[in-house]
């Protein structure tokens, strides 16, 4: 297993650098997209490797030689944001000028700000680098997981917001940042399991009950986070917040929330809930991972 995730093949990681050269053409903010994807990707196939370690389990061990390559982009996810640190008046409301007249985002200027965040963001990528060190493939390390996943996720909370929910100029929500990880372990779970679904290997097939759990128990957690928080929001009634959820729902993008929710959420549950997909086979976990992957990137 060692040999074969070391020989992960380089061409994946070639196309897409190039892809992200070739965004930049068109603006920083349609290269922000494909960096904010795969670093949301990345930083979830480290949690989830984490817990797996934590956990001293075996249902990460087919999983591994998919999850090993993810998690070790984001070294170089953190090279390739950098260049935006000289963009940021083009994607963050706080660095515009005229921010200090917007008295919410005057308030947030103490710690919305280019050298303070450039401060956290280096060392949060050093201790995701140093994590990554202490990891070993095939190799079960619980007291890495124990103090290692808590770290992390902290420190992507703190990451997500700087990086994402600053893009929104007045939202502000403590629990934006544990769905957007929930969101970014659910996606590199799926993502892992839809491959490794495609050898059907009989080390899958045995950890499957355990994968179909893990999914839902993360999907239960991701919909409770979600519904809580705009349950508050909504409550509040503060303007500044509900116009995070308001613009999500002008245009086509109310019926996409409304497929998303009756589908890629309710159904999968349903799906999970079914005993006989819990003892699984390759194309039933394929389904399950590639509809997560798909309903956990729909949240914006």
């Amino acid at each position: 297993m060692q040999r074969s995730i070391e020989q992960a093949p380089s061409w994946p990681l070639l196309l897409g650098l190039g892809l992200y050269a070739v965004a930049f053409l068109f603006g920083p903010q349609a290269a922000y997209f494909p960096f904010a994807f795969f670093l949301l990707l990345s930083m979830g196939a480290l949690l989830v490797l984490l817990l797996h370690n934590a956990l001293s389990s075996r249902w990460g061990l087919p999983l591994e030689p998919y999850l090993y390559p993810l998690a070790r982009l984001l070294p170089l996810m953190g090279l390739l944001g950098l260049p935006f640190f000289f963009f940021l008046p083009e994607l963050f409301p706080w660095a515009r000028s005229g921010a200090s007249l917007d008295p919410v985002l005057a308030h947030r200027s103490p710690y919305l700000n280019a050298p303070f965040m450039l401060l956290r963001y280096v060392p949060f990528f050093a201790l995701f680098s140093w994590v990554l060190l202490k990891l070993r493939p095939g190799e079960h390390r619980a007291e890495v997981g124990a103090w290692g996943l808590p770290l992390v996720f902290v420190a992507g909370t703190f990451l997500s917001f700087d990086l994402f929910m600053a893009l929104e100029p007045h939202f502000y929500s403590a629990s934006y940042g544990p769905i957007l990880l929930l969101s970014a372990a659910i996606l590199a779970l799926a993502v892992s399991v839809a491959l490794a679904a495609r050898q059907g290997t009989a080390a899958l097939l045995g950890q499957a009950q355990n994968h179909t759990n893990l999914l839902l128990a993360l999907s239960i957690v991701w919909i409770y986070l979600e519904a809580t928080t705009l349950i508050i929001v909504w409550g509040a009634d503060f303007p500044h917040e509900v116009e995070f959820y308001l613009k999500r729902l002008q245009g086509p993008w109310d019926g996409v929330a409304a497929l998303w929710v009756a589908f890629f959420r309710l159904v999968h549950l349903a799906w999970y809930l079914l005993p006989a997909l819990g003892r699984g086979v390759g194309e039933v976990l394929g389904f399950l991972g590639l509809g997560l992957l798909f309903a956990a990137r729909l949240r914006g």
